[in-house]
């Protein structure tokens, strides 16, 4: 939940600011959706339904990517770089992570024995899967590892139809894409009941947000800019924008678990569309330093929270034992989760949230950018060169 930094901007063709500043709120919201807590705030619908966000990570990947990589992948040669360089961008983080995931399973073999490591969905059949991205095509049983990667695992998979299309339907990507679209979603219909599927279905409900994100990129956006909004509209963008903002937050707090959550590749096509045109007060906002901070830091974000939380309740596990307080209840699924006290559930969402943003920082400056330079195809003029990742989509659920 990769596609390249957004690019589309009528100001700066080599960024989009705004759309930078949602992945990293949607990547937010994924960390306040698993946050290990049972307080009001994690209990309103809108965040219990957060794994509604991950579409929009799938539509903005299509989107930027087609706008990024147009007219770059007219051979084999360049098909190869292309995946090449969306590998640098993805798995150097995604390797980093399940390296820890892995430490923590053998710590436990070598201190509890065989019974206690790589039980259920952390086997060791589930990690050569996670291991080689193959997580989002049915080949494990839930999720386990480092939960938020499916959806990288989903990408990937995205990847290689993009570049295969681009290879083989030339001009006529705009109809193979829509063939995929679809197909993709006439079988995610007959084949889950709401869009809440990761590792079962994770790859189809990938390819119908990617292929919405091409499709509007190609349709919407054919020129590649958006047109400079006319003198004297900037407040009826700033009430568009504001509009779409409730249209979203009303959607995924209804939606849910239900059949309607299937059009959520649509809703944020809608909305990205709104945004791409960077026109009101509330995308002047998304581009102040702290929402930047954020889409700069996005991937990290939803990569490295599942380990911190898993970290955290080991840690009042241990704290439980020896001191016999109760900070955890048992949840219906089998998580723990911190309960109790408001200073104690909305402590730990804080120091979950601090945590997180230090840890995505650090991952960002000193595994993102170096590896994604030392890995990416001809470090030196190649097509993609000036093209920054953005992040792949984050996991939303951990349901299989």
């Amino acid at each position: 939940m990769a596609a390249e930094r957004p690019a589309l901007s009528n100001k700066n063709a080599s960024r989009f600011s705004v759309l930078d500043a949602w992945r990293g709120i949607s990547a937010l919201m994924v960390v306040f959706l698993h946050a290990p807590v049972a307080n009001a705030l994690v209990a309103t619908p809108f965040v219990r339904h957060g794994f509604l966000f991950v579409d929009f990570f799938f539509v903005l990947s299509g989107f930027v990517i087609a706008h990024a990589y147009q007219g770059r992948i007219g051979s084999g040669r360049g098909a190869i770089a292309f995946l090449q360089a969306r590998f640098a961008r993805v798995y150097p983080l995604h390797f980093l992570m399940l390296m820890l995931f892995l430490a923590y399973e053998l710590a436990l073999f070598a201190g509890r024995g065989a019974d206690a490591a790589f039980q259920g969905t952390n086997s060791v059949s589930a990690f050569f899967a996670n291991l080689f991205l193959l997580h989002a095509f049915g080949t494990v049983d839930g999720l386990g590892w480092n939960y938020p990667s499916w959806s990288i695992s989903a990408e990937f998979g995205a990847y290689l139809v993009f570049a295969a299309l681009t290879l083989v339907a030339g001009r006529r990507m705009v109809a193979a894409f829509a063939a995929v679209l679809a197909v993709s979603i006439v079988v995610l219909f007959l084949a889950v009941p709401n869009m809440d599927t990761t590792v079962s279905f994770g790859g189809l409900r990938c390819l119908v947000g990617f292929s919405c994100g091409v499709l509007l990129r190609r349709l919407a956006f054919p020129a590649g800019v958006a047109a400079p909004p006319a003198p004297g509209t900037r407040h009826l963008w700033t009430f568009a924008e504001v509009a779409i903002l409730a249209a979203v937050v009303s959607f995924v707090t209804s939606s849910g678990h239900t059949r309607l959550s299937l059009a959520a590749p649509f809703v944020f096509t809608f909305a990205i569309y709104g945004f791409a045109h960077e026109a009101g007060a509330v995308s002047r906002l998304l581009k102040t330093r702290v929402f930047q901070f954020l889409g700069l830091a996005s991937y990290s974000i939803y990569m490295v929270h599942a380990f911190i939380i898993s970290r955290m309740v080991n840690v009042a596990t241990v704290v439980e034992g020896r001191t016999g307080w109760h900070l955890m209840i048992l949840r219906d699924d089998g998580a723990k989760v911190f309960a109790g006290s408001p200073i104690l559930t909305y402590g730990v969402l804080i120091a979950l949230v601090a945590a997180t943003l230090v840890a995505s920082a650090l991952t960002w400056r000193f595994i993102e950018r170096p590896f994604q330079s030392w890995l990416r195809p001809g470090r030196r003029g190649s097509a993609t060169r000036s093209v920054e990742a953005i992040s792949p989509a984050p996991n939303a659920s951990r349901a299989g």
